[in-house]
């Protein structure tokens, strides 16, 4: 943490804790939706979640829902007398300002920090600690009003996409020439040390403003080569408003699939917003999307911050599982809500029923059939805490019968997780036929449980090289050297300094601290990180992440959502193309948006074989929301094959198995894997197979490897540029036909 920072936390913090007990300001009250009332015949459950929504402005506790503590603070304020000391008039001020900041008070805000700036000027050496953090606080507070006068009121496709060009510059340009003035106020500053916060976010502004590179000052000037793709690629257009996506919510998570069983690809998306339902985009399959969240039987649900998706009873159905309560750091025990399918685009909120109900901070879960008979079990990631009671929030392993009713086998198990987690997946990373479970935690090691084929497990991260790194977020698996077996991406997202790590990757090209990792599978479970010699040695805030092929090539490519929950956090979401290295295609494709993304699934929403990259976008904090991007990808010409799995034997969308193309081309002949699942921790993509298979021009075989039973299938016949769905057992592929559309 920079020492302006941590002087000024030590002001403020009596004050955060002193004034957590006022009554609601009208602050909080107005950034609550209203539902509509529950009828008479509500569930117990749908009565459960409307006490969280009717209670959530009053949780002292959770600075994400409520600003109870706002009125307080004024209050405290009100009471500070002008002789009082300078700490005293300092903190207050500082601490309301930065509250005000997050429920988008912000002209208020600016005249507090600018207090706050005037108290500094009164004893420049007792205060020269305070005064840079001021400012950059200031700069930031002013860029915000610039995002929200312009990215959001005035919102095109180019909003807020790095490097800001063209449609992106700012049409109402005061707030970021105010921001510009402070910030460059601030690296005049002799001996501050955010000089590379305020560098990074003054070339932004200056790109808001329309006069980037030339218009900073050459000392401060970022290199127009650190805006540059490392990789070429199409750009993509950011249809996300024009089907439905660009309503405002704060940070959750999407999933991309056949939700309605028609064939083509719906959105299910959640915010973590107690006064929004989960939305369930219907495709028509002509570009236009209609939210049935009503019919679908989501309207008194609560939304959450992540989804993860899988058929729990095999009637050939997707069902969802909505998480909640994770990310807030406020013990939050909130409930899941399994949603079970009864008929095609109609879900029920069988938790109880199922046996996972469950009140728990969770921002992760993963299906994966873990003793293999047939069905999906289930995996619930907690955000557990250690208490001197002992562990609170247990994460939590429950066993399927087949038919969709879940035992608790987490005593038993041997899987015991007492941190902070933030990811969880499961794989067969050793070839043995038994998924393994991974456990990504917020400043912990990270945990591998290796599966002994009687539903108990065996914790073994740091022998099979995969415990670190401790700030873990996101992780996901893949196989990016195309050998067949499974290795593993571990996203890196730090607590402290955000902007400065970043900002020191991008202009200097150093990692200050940590970045993300990227273990390459020996083929028998062991690993190595391989993230510097393949291009992933980078400090880029994961929040979300997941894998597929954009470029059709035959190499898996990797889309990373960033952020933090600090409002000047504006990082780049980043696309990264696989290969001998990963390469950076962000500011080719134009898919590097500076909002906080979360949730991440890629398909093929258009039918045209190439995969779309959609990420949920918005922050935590009250006045952090976005709209959410989908980008439509125009293709490069590359063939493709598409691979939807009927499980007999196995469980019904063949999630686990590995679907290989053995394919022919001018060069020669090659393997190219994937294996069916939802990818990474955040987000879900299709229950299939999408591989891109570059310029071959037939397919030979394709081959699954089904998990459970251990069968090894092979079809002959395919074409290039085909869908196909494979039936266990039997020996022809069968054609599924689509028509492609234009998006919006």
């Amino acid at each position: 943490m920079p020492r302006t920072a941590a002087a000024l936390l030590l002001i403020a913090a009596p004050l955060l804790a002193q004034h957590t007990d006022a009554t609601p300001s009208c602050c909080s009250e107005a950034t609550v939706t209203p539902l509509p009332p529950l009828p008479a015949d509500a569930t117990a459950k749908e009565r459960w979640l409307r006490r969280i929504h009717d209670d959530a402005p009053d949780d002292a506790s959770n600075l994400f829902l409520s600003s109870r503590y706002i009125d307080g603070l004024r209050a405290r304020l009100d009471t500070v007398k002008p002789d009082a000391p300078r700490t005293e008039r300092f903190g207050v001020r500082w601490t309301l300002a930065q509250a005000l900041v997050r429920i988008g008070a912000l002209d208020e805000a600016i005249a507090l920090c600018r207090q706050c700036e005037r108290i500094c000027a009164e004893a420049p050496t007792e205060t020269a600690n305070w005064l840079p953090e001021v400012l950059l606080r200031l700069g930031a507070t002013h860029f915000r009003q610039a995002e929200k006068q312009n990215c959001i009121a005035r919102h095109n496709a180019d909003s807020c996409i790095l490097p800001l060009a063209g449609n992106a510059v700012h049409v109402e340009k005061a707030g970021a020439a105010a921001a510009a003035e402070v910030l460059t106020r601030l690296l005049a500053l002799p001996g501050s040390d955010l000089g590379l916060e305020a560098k990074w976010l003054l070339n932004i502004a200056h790109q808001a403003l329309g006069d980037w590179p030339d218009g900073v000052p050459e000392a401060h000037r970022i290199p127009a080569a650190v805006f540059t793709a490392e990789a070429p690629f199409p750009h993509m257009i950011d249809r996300g408003a024009s089907i439905g996506l660009g309503h405002h919510h704060h940070a959750g998570s999407l999933a991309i699939d056949d939700f309605t069983g028609d064939g083509v690809p719906d959105l299910f998306v959640c915010s973590f917003d107690t006064g929004v339902a989960p939305r369930l985009l219907r495709s028509e399959g002509d570009g236009r999307f209609t939210n049935i969240a009503a019919p679908a039987g989501l309207q008194h649900q609560l939304g959450g911050v992540n989804l993860v998706h899988g058929d729990i009873d095999n009637d050939g159905l997707r069902d969802v599982l909505v998480l909640r309560g994770g990310g807030f750091f406020a013990g939050s025990a909130f409930p899941l809500s399994l949603l079970r399918q009864d008929r095609p685009g109609h879900f029920v909120d069988v938790s109880a029923a199922a046996g996972v109900e469950l009140a728990a901070p969770t921002r992760s879960a993963a299906f994966a059939d873990i003793d293999r008979d047939g069905d999906l079990d289930l995996f619930v990631a907690c955000e557990s805490e250690r208490t001197t009671e002992g562990i609170k929030f247990d994460s939590r392993l429950f066993r399927n019968d087949g038919k969709g009713h879940f035992t608790d086998i987490t005593a038993t198990s041997g899987i015991t997780n007492p941190d902070r987690a933030v990811g969880a997946v499961f794989a067969d990373f050793d070839g043995d036929g038994l998924p393994e479970l991974f456990v990504s935690n917020f400043m912990a090691q990270n945990r591998l449980f290796h599966n002994r084929g009687d539903s108990t497990f065996a914790e073994c991260a740091a022998a099979r090289g995969i415990a670190e790194p401790v700030a873990s977020g996101p992780c996901a698996t893949l196989d990016f050297d195309n050998d067949g077996d499974l290795d593993l991406f571990v996203g890196w997202q730090h607590h402290y300094r955000q902007i400065r790590s970043v900002a020191a990757w991008y202009i200097d090209g150093r990692i200050e601290d940590d970045g993300h990792r990227l273990f390459e599978n020996d083929g028998k479970g062991h690993f190595r990180d391989v993230a510097a010699e393949r291009g992933l040695r980078r400090a880029q805030l994961a929040t979300g992440v997941n894998t597929g092929d954009v470029d059709n090539d035959g190499c898996q490519d990797l889309y990373i959502t960033t952020g933090a929950h600090d409002l000047a956090a504006l990082f780049p979401n980043v696309l990264l193309l696989g290969g001998e290295r990963f390469r950076d295609a962000t500011f080719a494709a134009g898919v590097g948006h500076l909002q906080k993304g979360n949730g991440v699934a890629l398909a093929d929403l258009d039918g045209d074989g190439d995969l779309e990259i959609g990420a949920q976008v918005g922050g935590f904090y009250p006045d952090d929301g976005f709209g959410s991007v989908l980008f439509e990808n125009p293709g490069n010409g590359n063939h493709w094959l598409e691979v939807e799995l009927h499980g007999v034997r196995d469980n019904r969308f063949g999630v686990g198995a590995r679907v290989r193309a053995h394919v022919v081309g001018a060069a020669g002949e090659r393997d190219v894997y994937a294996t069916v699942g939802a990818g990474g921790s955040l987000g879900g993509n299709p229950l299939g197979a999408h591989l891109g298979l570059g310029a071959a021009e037939r397919i030979a075989f394709v081959e699954v490897r089904w998990l459970a039973s251990g069968e090894t299938q092979r079809v002959e016949g395919i074409p290039v540029d085909t869908r196909i769905t494979i039936t266990q057992g039997q020996a022809k592929a069968e054609p599924r036909r689509r028509t492609p559309f234009r998006l919006g």
